[in-house]
């Protein structure tokens, strides 16, 4: 990055672990590699602690150049019109808040967003679409590990003419996975750009939005492989493309 245009700062969101009963007190936590993955690629990471304070909310949109909605537990529900399940783990509600505030108002500013695991199945509620509360391996065939159970990792096929194949390759690449949840219906005017074996939607973008990125997998457990380092590359790329405009 020249002296004109340093790293784009690009901002993490956090999980949110209860310390009491119904989060009337929380940590927030960060797997370092999600800011490794970022730094690697020639990005500023930065952690975005939860806000809810309209300026706060506004500096943060002001001062990043794109956003990262990591994983995490599960979205309520009840935000695409179905109960919780038992196996249903309700993500923070404030977190969940804070981040549909954030893609919704850097979507508008055609910020450069990411969204891993959760983030993904945040974004595609938000657009629309439902999610399956837990995936049952023993109705599809063949049977895929999405929760990682045995070896942390499962095949995905990147589909041809995809933005996603363009950028980290298409055809079957193996993935980081730790997920009970996936998409059921995809949000409307998206497409898929992966899949798993059994028809699960591993990733998804919209073809007029190219500065939206999605992923089921984890990349950033990957970070010595090839598809990690050019998504990531190619993200933070669009990072520095809406500086370098924000700036003009």
């Amino acid at each position: 990055m020249s002296k004109r245009n340093p790293a784009p700062l690009i901002g993490i969101t956090c999980e949110a672990v209860s310390k009491r009963k119904d989060f009337a007190d929380y940590d927030l936590l960060c797997d370092h590699r999600y800011a490794a993955a970022i730094a690697q690629a020639g990005g500023h990471p930065v952690l975005l602690p939860i806000a809810h304070d309209q300026r706060q909310l506004v500096r943060y949109l002001e001062g990043i150049d794109g956003l990262v909605i990591v994983g995490g537990d599960d979205l309520d529900p009840r935000w695409y019109g179905e109960r919780p399940k038992k196996r249903t783990k309700i993500a923070f509600t404030k977190r969940s808040e804070f981040e549909a505030w954030l893609y919704r108002a850097g979507k508008k500013r055609r910020l450069p967003i990411l969204g891993i695991c959760y983030g993904m199945q945040l974004i595609n509620v938000l657009e629309g679409g439902t999610l399956f509360q837990h995936i049952h391996p023993n109705k599809h065939k063949p049977p895929v590990d999405h929760e990682g159970k045995k070896t942390g990792y499962h095949a995905v096929k990147v589909l041809p003419h995809t933005r996603l194949g363009s950028i980290i390759g298409e055809g079957r690449k193996m993935v980081a996975t730790e997920h009970h949840q996936g998409i059921r219906s995809l949000a409307s005017h998206f497409i898929p750009a992966a899949v798993a074996s059994d028809g699960l939607v591993e990733a998804m973008e919209h073809p007029s939005k190219p500065h939206i990125f999605t992923v089921q997998w984890h990349p950033e457990r990957q970070p010595g492989t090839g598809i990690t380092r050019r998504l990531f590359r190619a993200f933070v790329r669009a990072c520095y493309e809406y500086q370098t405009q924000k700036k003009d």
